[in-house]
């Protein structure tokens, strides 16, 4: 048995929440339907988690889900066991219950996979699952068995790889620990991330005006704009009427023949105070989600 790390979309010291980057997520959704071969259906994404995850159905594994590529099973997140798959029933307050949002449940499985251990923020790196049971994902023949495996044959060692006892607390008392504070965070998380994004999409915004469009993957100014629009519509999706004004500047700039030059400078600068609007609303609740990580300095010199 060995243990390695694997890296998937994570740097090295980034964080599994909270993601700062507008760009670099939209492009990791892309990475991970390439990484992991599934359909786009299968990926779910939050604003408040830094790395997209496979959708699980109706809490079942997701052994024989069509296009995943054998080497994707060395992430722990590909074999969620039963309590981490399976969608919480989350008390609304009022007698009822509702089920766990996406958000909620994919800020829990970050939670676990940090928590753990699974994931390593110093070095970037997943625990490296079929290593642990002496199997190498880039070795070909181990790739055809489990691609075997995942179509419905039969096989020993890959029918034995659980990780309950690695993301399952034992005790009873810890074993709701991610759940608590999914839900308890998940709506300040959102606002955090929106605020992130905003103040990331305000610099995109400067860059575009002062004619710096690398970052957005092209030389043309039309396609900027567009692309800026997609980006900034897939980080507020909560926001009605922001998304709304999005969508409508993005059918603008999406206009055939429509002039680069005069997108910049019509588009742009809306796009701009909506984000400034965003980050002023936001802000506050990014700083207090900062706060609520960091020491407190009463209780460590209580403690000198």
């Amino acid at each position: 048995m060995h243990t390695r790390r694997a890296r998937y979309l994570l740097q090295p010291g980034e964080s599994p929440t909270l993601p700062e980057r507008t760009v670099a997520q939209v492009l990791r959704i892309g990475l991970a339907r390439d990484m992991l071969g599934l359909d786009d259906e299968r990926i779910l994404t939050s604003p408040a988690v830094a790395f997209p995850l496979p959708r699980y159905l109706d809490g079942a594994p997701l052994r024989g889900a069509p296009g995943v590529r054998p080497d994707a099973l060395r992430y722990p997140f590909m074999w969620l066991p039963e309590p981490l798959r399976q969608r919480l029933d989350v008390d609304t307050g009022d007698g009822a219950t509702t089920c766990e949002s996406d958000d909620a449940w994919a800020l829990r499985i970050a939670f676990e996979m940090w928590g753990s251990g699974l994931y390593d923020v110093e070095s970037g790196g997943w625990l490296d699952v079929l290593a642990l049971y002496d199997l190498d994902a880039d070795d070909p023949a181990t790739q055809d068995r489990i691609a075997a495996w995942w179509a419905g044959a039969d096989d020993a060692d890959l029918d034995a790889i659980d990780l309950s006892g690695v993301s399952v607390p034992e005790a009873d008392e810890d074993s709701d620990w991610a759940s608590i504070a999914a839900l308890a965070l998940v709506e300040s998380f959102d606002k955090a991330s929106m605020a992130l994004s905003a103040i990331d999409t305000v610099a995109l915004c400067e860059l575009v005006t002062e004619g710096d469009l690398s970052a957005l993957g092209t030389s043309d100014p039309a396609r900027a704009v567009s692309s800026l629009l997609a980006v900034a519509r897939t980080r507020f999706t909560s926001q009605d009427e922001v998304s709304a004004l999005l969508a409508h500047l993005h059918r603008q700039a999406d206009r055939p023949g429509a002039d680069g030059a005069r997108l910049v400078a019509e588009i742009i600068p809306q796009v701009s105070e909506i984000a400034q609007g965003l980050w002023l609303a936001y802000e506050p609740v990014l700083s207090e989600v900062i706060a609520s990580f960091e020491p407190d300095e009463n209780a460590t010199e209580e403690h000198a």
